[in-house]
């Protein structure tokens, strides 16, 4: 499956205590029959669960949608490698469902020539965002934007076009990402997914 590629984010769920847990990891390598996969810092914490043959649900975050499906450990983190099974019969792809708009005030720097303009955004999705600015941009206006994503969640930088001036309120503007790396498009798709996770 194409969708599927190194770079990605993963989340792998598995019981503890009668309660979910949700560990993000980064697929390092994507096989026909496994993925190879790097886990967080905080591993160790779970590593009673992330044993050879142990069974996880495991959701990818890809530009066309959710892709869902049942695993298990082939490796584990405390081996060479940490890798889980790719069975293609279990996977689900839910179409559209990465969350097209959340309401987050995340800081943003604008760079024009050797000027950084700092505001914050009000919407973000994964084709436009929206952001306040008492700078004067115009539409068509090309420019590099670093969205500083907060916690550990990375920092995105991109070049962006002005699409639209709020026509009554001239300080909101609206861009567009015109060139974003898919492994930057990722970590703010896992962004926005989190986040509005967290205000549910």
């Amino acid at each position: 499956m194409d969708l599927i590629k190194a770079g990605q984010k993963i989340s792998i769920y598995f019981e503890k205590a009668n309660n979910k847990v949700e560990m993000v990891c980064t697929i390092n390598e994507a096989y026909s029959d496994r993925l190879v996969l790097e886990p967080p810092q905080y591993f160790m914490r779970y590593v009673e669960f992330l044993q050879v043959g142990n069974p996880l649900m495991a959701k990818i975050f890809t530009k066309l949608g959710t892709i869902d499906f049942n695993t298990v450990i082939i490796s584990s983190p405390l081996e060479d490698d940490f890798a889980v099974e790719l069975d293609y019969n279990s996977i689900k792809l839910t179409e559209n469902s990465e969350l097209p708009v959340v309401n987050a005030m995340v800081n943003l720097d604008i760079i024009l020539g050797e000027s950084t303009y700092k505001v914050k955004t009000f919407e973000i999705s994964t084709e436009f965002f929206r952001f306040y600015s008492d700078t004067e941009f115009k539409v068509g206006d090309t420019l590099d934007f670093i969205l500083n994503l907060p916690k550990d969640y990375g920092i995105i930088k991109f070049k962006g076009v002005i699409s639209e001036i709020d026509p009554i309120y001239d300080n909101e503007y609206t861009a567009n990402y015109l060139t974003i790396s898919e492994s930057d498009r990722q970590d703010l798709l896992y962004y926005m997914y989190m986040y509005s996770a967290d205000i549910e």
